[in-house]
Protein backbone atom coordinates (compact mmCIF):
# COMPACT_ATOMS: atom_id res chain seq x y z
CA UNK A 1 0.00 0.00 0.00
CA UNK A 2 1.13 3.52 -0.69
CA UNK A 3 1.49 6.19 1.99
CA UNK A 4 -1.60 7.96 0.64
CA UNK A 5 -3.65 4.74 0.76
CA UNK A 6 -2.60 4.04 4.37
CA UNK A 7 -3.36 7.60 5.51
CA UNK A 8 -6.72 7.52 3.71
CA UNK A 9 -7.56 4.25 5.49
CA UNK A 10 -6.68 5.82 8.86
CA UNK A 11 -8.96 8.78 8.17
CA UNK A 12 -11.80 6.50 7.04
CA UNK A 13 -11.36 4.39 10.19
CA UNK A 14 -11.65 7.55 12.31
CA UNK A 15 -14.76 8.59 10.34
CA UNK A 16 -16.29 5.18 11.10
CA UNK A 17 -15.19 5.14 14.75
CA UNK A 18 -13.33 1.90 13.98
CA UNK A 19 -10.72 1.74 16.75
CA UNK A 20 -9.60 -1.77 15.75
CA UNK A 21 -8.81 -0.63 12.20
CA UNK A 22 -7.00 2.50 13.43
CA UNK A 23 -4.81 0.40 15.72
CA UNK A 24 -4.05 -2.07 12.91
CA UNK A 25 -2.56 0.79 10.89
CA UNK A 26 -0.40 2.11 13.76
CA UNK A 27 3.05 0.77 14.70
CA UNK A 28 3.30 -0.79 18.17
CA UNK A 29 5.55 2.08 19.29
CA UNK A 30 3.53 4.86 17.61
CA UNK A 31 3.78 8.35 19.10
CA UNK A 32 0.68 10.50 18.67
CA UNK A 33 0.66 14.10 19.84
CA UNK A 34 -2.46 16.26 19.74
CA UNK A 35 -2.26 20.00 20.15
CA UNK A 36 -5.30 22.23 20.48
CA UNK A 37 -6.78 23.53 23.71
CA UNK A 38 -4.08 21.46 25.44
CA UNK A 39 -1.42 18.95 24.55
CA UNK A 40 -1.92 15.20 24.69
CA UNK A 41 0.91 12.80 23.92
CA UNK A 42 0.36 9.06 23.55
CA UNK A 43 3.29 6.64 23.43
CA UNK A 44 2.49 3.22 21.99
CA UNK A 45 -0.63 1.45 20.82
CA UNK A 46 -1.83 0.72 24.36
CA UNK A 47 -2.04 4.44 25.21
CA UNK A 48 -3.75 5.20 21.88
CA UNK A 49 -6.27 2.42 22.50
CA UNK A 50 -6.94 3.72 26.02
CA UNK A 51 -7.41 7.27 24.68
CA UNK A 52 -9.75 6.20 21.88
CA UNK A 53 -11.68 3.90 24.22
CA UNK A 54 -12.22 6.84 26.55
CA UNK A 55 -13.87 8.79 23.77
CA UNK A 56 -17.12 6.83 23.95
CA UNK A 57 -18.90 10.10 24.58
CA UNK A 58 -17.69 11.61 21.29
CA UNK A 59 -18.32 10.03 17.90
CA UNK A 60 -17.03 11.10 14.52
CA UNK A 61 -19.70 12.08 12.04
CA UNK A 62 -17.55 13.03 9.05
CA UNK A 63 -14.41 14.77 7.93
CA UNK A 64 -13.13 16.54 4.86
CA UNK A 65 -9.72 16.09 3.34
CA UNK A 66 -9.02 19.50 1.90
CA UNK A 67 -5.39 18.70 1.13
CA UNK A 68 -3.36 15.50 1.17
CA UNK A 69 0.31 16.07 0.49
CA UNK A 70 2.58 13.04 0.35
CA UNK A 71 6.34 12.79 0.07
CA UNK A 72 7.80 9.35 0.56
CA UNK A 73 6.75 8.01 3.97
CA UNK A 74 5.44 11.39 5.15
CA UNK A 75 1.99 12.89 4.61
CA UNK A 76 0.08 16.01 5.64
CA UNK A 77 -3.72 16.23 5.68
CA UNK A 78 -6.00 19.07 6.67
CA UNK A 79 -9.71 19.65 6.73
CA UNK A 80 -12.78 19.92 8.90
CA UNK A 81 -13.98 17.22 11.26
CA UNK A 82 -17.57 16.96 12.50
CA UNK A 83 -18.27 15.13 15.77
CA UNK A 84 -21.32 14.38 17.90
CA UNK A 85 -21.25 14.47 21.67
CA UNK A 86 -23.12 12.23 24.08
CA UNK A 87 -25.85 14.89 24.21
CA UNK A 88 -26.23 14.52 20.39
CA UNK A 89 -24.87 18.05 19.92
CA UNK A 90 -22.74 18.34 16.76
CA UNK A 91 -19.52 20.36 16.82
CA UNK A 92 -16.81 21.02 14.26
CA UNK A 93 -13.05 21.42 14.39
CA UNK A 94 -10.42 22.30 11.84
CA UNK A 95 -7.51 19.85 11.82
CA UNK A 96 -4.06 19.35 10.36
CA UNK A 97 -2.44 15.93 10.72
CA UNK A 98 1.16 15.07 9.91
CA UNK A 99 1.95 11.38 9.45
CA UNK A 100 5.30 9.61 9.44
CA UNK A 101 5.21 5.98 8.31
CA UNK A 102 7.69 3.19 8.80
CA UNK A 103 7.32 -0.31 7.33
CA UNK A 104 3.77 0.47 6.18
CA UNK A 105 2.54 1.59 9.62
CA UNK A 106 1.96 5.00 11.20
CA UNK A 107 5.01 5.56 13.41
CA UNK A 108 4.31 9.19 14.34
CA UNK A 109 1.18 11.31 14.12
CA UNK A 110 1.12 15.00 15.00
CA UNK A 111 -2.42 16.43 15.13
CA UNK A 112 -3.42 20.06 15.48
CA UNK A 113 -7.08 20.85 16.14
CA UNK A 114 -8.97 24.08 16.68
CA UNK A 115 -12.69 24.58 17.29
CA UNK A 116 -14.68 26.08 14.45
CA UNK A 117 -16.41 29.14 15.82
Amino acid sequence: MTTKEIVTQVIEAFDNNNVEKILSLFANDVVWSMTGTGITIMNGKAEVEQFLGGMDEIKMVSSTRDHIIVEGDTAAVDGLVKCKGKDEKVFEMFYADFYELEDGKVKKLSSYVIDKK
